[in-house]
Formats: C-alpha cells, structure tokens, sequence
C-alpha cells in the first residue's frame, strides 16, 4: 500500500504542475491580447517615436549623434530629437525599417521584440541542466509575459527583448561549447546597447578563452562597420548629454549616487560632484564585480550553478549601466529562473543542512519576483536591481558551501 501511495505522489505532482502551467498561459494570452490593443496607438510615442526619428535622419543622411540645441521636423508629424544616444550600430542595422511606414514598422518592431523574449525563455530552458519540461518551460514564459518589465517593454517599445535573447543565446552556445557563436551574441548585444558588454565577465573570469575573443573581435568589427567616428561622436558628444538624463532614472549605480550624493551635499542631482559621484559609483561597480568574479573562479566543473553565475553577470551588466529603466529589468529573468531553482534543490530534504545564506536569499529573491509580478507591490527601483543581484549571490554561496558539507 505504501508503494502504492508513493507511486501516485509523482503522477499527482505533474497534474497540478501541468494544470498550473494551462491556466497561467490562458491568463498571460489574455493579458496579451489585452496590452497589444492598448498599444495599437503607441506607433506614435515613446520610445518607438525616437527610433524611427534616428533611422529615418540617418537613411536621408542625416547624423543623429549631432547634438543640436533643438529639435527639427524630418517631415509633418515626425521630428528629429535634440541627440541620440543610442549606437551606430543600432541606427544603422534597423534604419530599413524607415523606409516602411511608421505604424508598419512599429508592429514589425513589436513582434521582433515578443518573438526574441518568448526565444530566451526556451533557450534558457532548453540549456537548464537538466532542460525544464514543457509545463515548466509553460509557467516562465507566462509569468515573463505577465511581468511588468514585459509590459513596459511592450508599451515602450524596448529593445529589451531583443538585447535578453542574445544574452541567452550566448549562454545557450557557450553550454554546446560554440565559442564563436557564443561570443558573436554578446557583441551584438553590446553594439546594440554597450552595457550588455558586462556580461563578457563570465566568459573572462570563467576562463572561456575563445569565446572572449570572438566577443572581442566581433565588437570591434562591429564599430569599423559602423564608422568609428560616428562612434566617437557618441562618446564624445551624446554620452555628457545623457549624464544629464541620469539624473532622472534611479535604477542603476551610477543614478542612484547621484543622488544620494546630491541629497547629502544639499544640492541638485545635476551639480552633484562629479569626482565624488565617480569615486563612489567604482568602488561599489567593483565590490559588485568581485562578488561575479568569486562565483566563476569557484564553479569551474558545477555545470548545475553555471546559469545562476551567468543570470548573475547579467544583473551585473545591468546594475553597472549609467542609464536604464524599468523594462530593461526584464534582463534579470536568468537570474530569477536559475536562482529559483537553485534554492529549491538546496531546499529539498535530502540536501542539508540549509545554511542562512540559502534563507536570506531566497526571501530576497521571492521579494523581488514579487515586486515584478504583482503591480500593487511598488517598485523600489534600485534597492529591487540590489537584491536581486545580492539574493541570486546568496543562494549561490549557499549551494558551494552545501556541496563543501556534503563531501
């Protein structure tokens, strides 16, 4: 009887998973549909107004990167903003999409983004040692979709999506040990956007040679393709400008001393000094940094850590940004994904003990989810990119030192 009872236990267990995983995709299919006919209008707003500005001036010849004292009508209804400060390389890859019409290209834009964010989802999933189940793999992309970063991407028309799946996807050649396709991923997540270039730690700091000189030199190819000197003009000429915007977001480091350097001073975001600001903001970009750098050296042949060491070099990446917002927190999916799964199994029974580390983090981790799932819960901004960071590291500490007791 007994034997009996416990045979029904896994049979029951997949039931409950796979009827969970069928309700959470009718909710998020309806929650779908119902953000994409609130969007039908946003063709003509932020932040989708500004891309298709920069590529409509840069296919007329035009130069984005050129900081201008006000904004200029390209043609009646659509106006060239003051700068640009996004890459060349994003401008030039997508400006076709400028010779479209605009509420063409934004759906184009949309759907190239949803299809990238549901492509990270099974990639991640597919590369999970072992690869998550259909149901599983059911529940992280409807809880992706239901997210407010998913949302806000959506609505804003974020690259997001797009920068999230080549992340993954690096990750995903990095596992069948493909490092050139591994490091292509990376570097054009970094012409994209330049910050996802921080995700190239865990290739450093994990000693994957190759891959860190595809990334390398697929970067630099990138920006010779691209002009370097439309390069230069972005660093030299959009770069100050957009400090002046940083002031305005409080998500990542850099904003967030600011303006604790600002209060404390008693003065404005925009005259807080910028040595002090810039001292503060490396010492903690590296206190961060060697928390990733401890992980990688640590887990050199634990192939069941290596996507919670790389979600935590992508929260990295993100938290070490001089400028990002609320949907750019989409990027922590790996982090949640495989930090959740790590402390189950350090949860599970036959793995003891459960040091506090395991606690601490996983409250954290669960704290932040929630902050991403329910929109009742406020959004912290910082502190939530802090604790995910700091949660997903715990866990990982935890799950080394459980093994170490075990032995």
């Amino acid at each position: 009887m007994a034997e009996r009872a416990a045979s029904h236990r896994p049979a029951r267990r997949l039931s409950i998973t796979t009827t969970a995983a069928a309700i959470l995709a009718l909710v998020a299919a309806v929650s779908l549909t119902q953000r994409m006919r609130a969007v039908t209008g946003r063709y003509d707003d932020i932040d989708f107004i500004f891309f298709y500005g920069w590529w409509t001036d840069y296919s007329t010849g035009g130069d984005p990167w050129k900081v201008q004292p006000a904004k200029t009508e390209l043609r009646p209804g659509l106006e060239r903003q003051r700068y640009c400060n996004y890459t060349p390389f994003f401008v030039e890859v997508f400006s076709p999409l400028a010779r479209l019409d605009q509420k063409t290209a934004f759906w184009l834009w949309l759907a190239a983004q949803m299809l990238c964010a549901a492509a990270a989802v099974l990639m991640l999933a597919r590369a999970n040692a072992p690869p998550l189940g259909t149901a599983a793999t059911t529940i992280l992309l409807s809880l992706t979709v239901l997210s407010r970063q998913f949302a806000g991407a959506v609505v804003a028309a974020q690259v997001t999506p797009m920068l999230l799946a080549l992340l993954c996807a690096s990750w995903f050649c990095a596992r069948r040990e493909r490092p050139a396709a591994a490091g292509l991923c990376i570097a054009l997540a970094a012409l994209l956007k330049l910050y996802p270039a921080g995700a190239a730690g865990y290739f450093l700091f994990g000693r994957r040679w190759r891959a860190l000189g595809w990334t390398i030199g697929c970067f630099i190819a990138g920006v010779i393709l691209t002009s370097p000197a439309r390069w230069l003009e972005l660093v030299t000429q959009e770069l100050p400008v957009s400090y002046h915007i940083v002031g305005h977001a409080e998500l990542t480091v850099l904003p967030f001393v600011r303006r604790a350097v600002a209060h404390f001073a008693g003065t404005t975001v925009i005259a807080a000094p910028f040595f002090t600001v810039a001292s503060i903001t490396a010492l903690i970009d590296l206190t961060l940094l060697a928390i990733a750098a401890a992980a990688s050296l640590t887990i050199r042949e634990r192939h069941d850590l290596d996507g919670l060491v790389f979600g935590l070099w992508v929260a990295l990446a993100l938290l070490m940004s001089p400028l990002a917002w609320l949907p750019e927190t989409l990027l922590l999916v790996p982090a949640y994904l495989f930090g959740t799964l790590s402390a189950w199994n350090g949860f599970r029974p036959i793995a003891a003990p459960r040091p506090i580390t395991l606690i601490a983090g996983s409250v954290l981790l669960v704290a932040c989810i929630a902050t991403t799932l329910f929109k009742a819960i406020p959004h912290p901004g910082f502190p939530m990119l802090l604790a995910s960071y700091l949660g997903a590291a715990l866990i990982f500490r935890a799950r080394v030192s459980q093994s170490s007791d075990l032995r």
